[in-house]
């Protein structure tokens, strides 16, 4: 039991259980270990050249049709737009120091939000702030309302944040009060059986 006690604090050590049902990560590595294979969108599709920033409004998604983004650029599935309705921007490395190509709410000022048109319980994304590091606080929503409630630093380096939820996630809210501009790359979803069924049973089998 007291292995079994010390596996389990290892595993979880990068994870936080917020409610029944719901945990949040913010180790990557152990995060892409639990939940292998998820499709991943890091936006390099973008029609904005190397070393550039364009914005149009969005949502950002595999049927935008703009300056930004051409149709199929995007995977389908997943969908990034400006909760205030405003435009989104597009950032290129190594625009004000962006590594990876990062999308956004093209106002500081403004939020953003994830959606899906597929099922998805696993999300992560890398949060990047070339202004300067704060505070996202991040609420999950299924189709019954709230899954929980998080928060994470973005920096101009990125944050890694990512989810599991038992039921599926139909948007995500990223809600930056200090208004230093949140940003996102090399965002992943998709969806996994209940983790007590997966992981932990492939645990259980081993002892």
């Amino acid at each position: 039991m007291k292995n079994l006690t010390v596996l389990m604090s290892v595993l979880l050590s990068g994870a936080c259980m917020a409610s029944a049902g719901i945990y949040f990560y913010t180790d990557q590595a152990l995060f892409e270990s639990l939940y292998p294979g998820l499709t991943t969108e890091d936006y390099s599709n973008t029609n904005i050249s190397p070393n550039s920033t364009g914005a149009d409004p969005g949502p950002f998604d595999s049927f935008t049709d703009n300056a930004c983004f051409s149709p199929d650029d995007i995977v389908e599935g997943i969908s990034l737009d400006n909760l205030e309705g405003n435009e989104n921007v597009v950032l290129t490395p190594p625009f004000m120091g962006v590594t990876s190509v990062t999308v956004g709410p093209n106002a500081f000022e403004d939020n953003a939000e994830y959606s899906f048109s597929v099922p998805v319980n696993v999300f992560g994304i890398e949060i990047v702030m070339p202004m300067g590091s704060g505070l996202v606080n991040i609420e999950v929503f299924g189709i019954g309302g709230s899954l929980g409630i998080s928060s994470s630093n973005g920096t101009l380096a990125g944050v890694f944040w990512g989810v599991y939820s038992d039921y599926d996630i139909t948007r995500i809210e990223f809600i930056e009060p200090a208004t230093n501009g949140e940003l996102f790359a090399n965002a992943q979803f998709g969806a996994f059986s209940a983790l007590d069924n997966s992981t932990w049973g492939s645990i259980k089998n081993s002892f």
